[in-house]
């Protein structure tokens, strides 16, 4: 079989569906049921635009995985996965059903079956179905055995991150052009889209975020028509996709001479990234990293306007988040350590009541011995 249509090669397949087996082994899963379109793309390229409802890749520890998908869906696999088998289900016909025949045309009716429960395309009454359909079988939660193969990024997802990064910050710079009095958010955004799309991206797996003056972010809903005045502020994060890679930036921008406290403190989100940068390496902490960047913020008095972690992993992704902060964050307290090859978001910014949020971000990875910025623009409070 060739992989000339499919972003890795099979040898790179090949081997994350080995590692996949080789944590099944440690856990003592016989068969893992993967729902999430992460996971399945992570393993098999597949993807598709039905990713909202329950689909599944059946992994055995031998023998061939297989697929639980609409027969709309499963028509064209072949041009989009390098594991083509499975069952094609109908919309007339169950899906639960469908499972539950693979599982017992694979032997496993009463195997150890592994799946995870955390996943939101994985329906509840999938899981009771199973356990009531298959009543000599043992379902345990298996959560992570294949993120933990993800979190640490290859030299071609890399790649399409690194082209991603540049994309998204050439689509904020087509943002940037647009900031005038008189213009709207969606202004902005519409600018944003035609760049990313003219320059390659795929499907974004979140629109990009753009606040005009005290709007909160917290609610997370984006551009809304807001019109930009003067002394605004403009709050910017998005991210292009390539081969479903995200490189995330997050800037702020004033539209005409910024009012001093926006100036200072962004001065103090500038000096946090920094300082979350410098102390970024592998065998680094999570926490220790996170404490980095806090650490400047609370000695400026903003402790308490930092609402969220300092930031999370990025690699494969769908609608409706670019991030895998599920996988790894860099959080307060956390003593995971980092590794060369992970790849990270990190968005040190604060909400000030009555002005709005203020802050940046870039995206970067883990080297041998610190960091690769991969978004990398001017980190200042840029005037329109």
């Amino acid at each position: 079989m060739s992989a000339d249509h499919l972003p890795f090669t099979l040898d790179e397949y090949a081997a994350r569906l080995s590692a996949c087996r080789d944590a099944m082994g440690r856990a003592k899963i016989d068969i893992l049921l993967v729902s999430s379109p992460e996971n399945i793309n992570y393993l098999t390229g597949y993807y598709n635009i039905g990713n909202a409802m329950y689909q599944a890749l059946l992994v055995p520890l031998d023998g061939d995985p297989r697929f639980v998908l609409r027969k709309l869906f499963f028509e064209g696999i072949g041009g989009v996965s390098w594991i083509t088998t499975g069952v094609a289900v109908a919309d007339t016909e169950s899906m639960l059903e469908a499972t539950l025949s693979e599982i017992a045309a694979m032997g496993a009716a009463s195997a150890r079956i592994g799946y995870d429960g955390a996943d939101m395309h994985l329906p509840a009454d999938i899981v009771d179905g199973l356990r009531t359909g298959l009543p000599k079988a043992t379902l345990v939660g298996a959560g992570g055995i294949v993120e933990a193969g993800r979190v640490v990024k290859s030299a071609r997802e890399i790649e399409y991150i690194r082209q991603a990064c540049a994309l998204s910050v050439r689509a904020m710079e087509a943002g940037i052009a647009r900031i005038a009095p008189g213009v709207t958010e969606n202004d902005i955004a519409g600018a944003m889209y035609h760049e990313m799309m003219k320059g390659g991206s795929g499907l974004v797996s979140n629109q990009p975020y753009i606040y005009a003056g005290i709007r909160e972010p917290a609610r997370r809903s984006s551009f809304e028509g807001t019109v930009l005045k003067a002394g605004d502020s403009i709050w910017f994060e998005g991210s292009a996709s390539i081969q479903r890679y995200g490189g995330p930036i997050m800037r702020t921008f004033s539209v005409g001479k910024p009012p001093a406290v926006v100036q200072k403190t962004h001065d103090v989100m500038v000096r946090a990234l920094d300082a979350i940068l410098g102390a970024a390496r592998p065998g680094a902490a999570s926490g220790d990293v996170d404490r980095a960047g806090r650490r400047i913020v609370e000695q400026a008095g903003l402790g308490e306007r930092w609402l969220h972690r300092t930031g999370y992993s990025v690699g494969v992704s769908f609608p409706p988040n670019w991030g895998e902060g599920y996988i790894f964050d860099l959080k307060p307290g956390d003593p995971r350590p980092l590794s060369p090859g992970m790849v990270f978001h990190t968005v040190p910014w604060v909400l000030l009541e009555d002005v709005g949020a203020i802050g940046l971000s870039e995206t970067w990875r883990v080297t041998d011995d610190g960091v690769e910025v991969l978004t990398e623009t001017p980190r200042k409070l840029r005037v329109a």
